[in-house]
């Protein structure tokens, strides 16, 4: 592995890391006013950990570990929502029978 640098000012150059920044904004960060860091920080750790645990990925059959291919969905049991960061993040998950 060897390190690429990126010209300066160029967003097409890092076109993966543009698209996050950009769905965090779009998201997440549009819908709050933060009044401190440590603020800003707990909305992002939360918006980052339901982007990368709980949301939807393409990618079947590139390797993804977060695809299980043996998955088979529940089909008893009520529907419920879990609501985090007033409600901008919403998860929807059955629950046990």
């Amino acid at each position: 592995m060897r390190c690429i640098r990126i010209p300066p000012r160029a967003p097409i150059a890092n076109a993966f890391c543009e698209c996050f920044i950009g769905k965090l904004k779009r998201e997440c960060l549009d819908h709050f006013l933060c009044f401190s860091l440590d603020h800003l920080r707990h909305i992002v750790s939360t918006w980052i950990r339901h982007y990368n645990e709980f949301r939807p990925h393409q990618g079947f059959g590139m390797n993804n570990e977060v695809l299980d291919e043996t998955f088979e969905p529940r089909t008893a049991g009520p529907v419920r929502c879990k609501q985090e960061l007033g409600g901008i993040i919403k998860s929807y998950y059955r629950e046990a029978a």
